[in-house]
């Protein structure tokens, strides 16, 4: 130890405190200031935006159907993007603009997500007039042994296998989501995107400019922003409200 610094044992994640690492406190640190963690984000391109994949309400955003190769591979604690393409919104390369952003706080096996009663909001009602309860991700169960598909406006049976090889649900609490409204984000923190589309997303490397990015947005506000791009003309329960 250096003379009159003392050290603080920080454990590893995932490890024990045999493979704890040591820094150096300064006189008058707290020793309970936390050490921000690096980032890790992975951005993809979106080409259908309605609500369903992410799907932003509720209190959460979920990533339960679509891109099953980010469901099943990325892992809590990763934040991810999904910015606009030339087939949404006509933006060329290099001027995607971000539709949303989430920290992944939960990873649910999708029949756990099913019957989790948090949740139970997603399950779609094709009956209600009101496009917030149409629009529900948690569309897959297990029953006897079976998956079964509950009726939606997205998608029909033949997505079933693709939707339910990404295994998990993705879930959130931390997320902003600007939907039909995406904002433009300066060249000084934009992360990598990928040229078109990538299902397992792309990795922002340099630590700084993931932090700088996700902090630029956060910076926003958290939460629903807009609608979806494709949404009912005049209906606002995208904001929560109860019509």
């Amino acid at each position: 130890m250096v003379a009159g610094v003392p050290l603080t044992r920080e454990r590893q994640a995932g490890g024990d405190c045999s493979n704890a690492s040591y820094r150096h406190l300064s006189p008058g640190s707290p020793q309970s200031m936390p050490i921000p963690s690096p980032v890790r984000l992975f951005t993809y391109k979106q080409t259908h935006d309605t609500g369903f994949a992410p799907n932003p309400f509720h209190g959460y955003c979920t990533l339960a159907t679509c891109k099953p190769q980010i469901r099943l591979h990325k892992r809590v604690g990763d934040w991810i993007a999904g910015f606009t393409s030339q087939s949404l919104n006509k933006d060329g390369v290099g001027y995607e603009r971000l539709i949303y952003l989430m920290h992944v706080a939960e990873k649910l096996p999708f029949e756990i997500y099913h019957t989790d009663p948090r949740f139970a909001a997603k399950i779609p009602d094709q009956d209600s007039k009101r496009c917030v309860e149409t629009i529900g991700d948690n569309i897959y169960g297990i029953r006897d042994g079976t998956v079964f598909q509950i009726p939606n406006r997205d998608h029909d049976i033949s997505a079933l296998p693709k939707d339910t090889s990404g295994k998990f649900a993705l879930i959130a609490t931390e997320f902003a989501y600007f939907g039909s409204e995406p904002i433009v984000i300066p060249e000084e923190v934009r992360p990598r995107i990928p040229v078109s589309q990538a299902g397992h997303g792309i990795q922002t490397k340099d630590p700084v400019r993931a932090r700088a990015f996700v902090d630029f947005v956060l910076a926003r506000g958290k939460g629903v922003h807009a609608r979806p791009k494709s949404w009912l003309t005049g209906d606002t329960t995208w904001r929560g409200i109860m019509e």
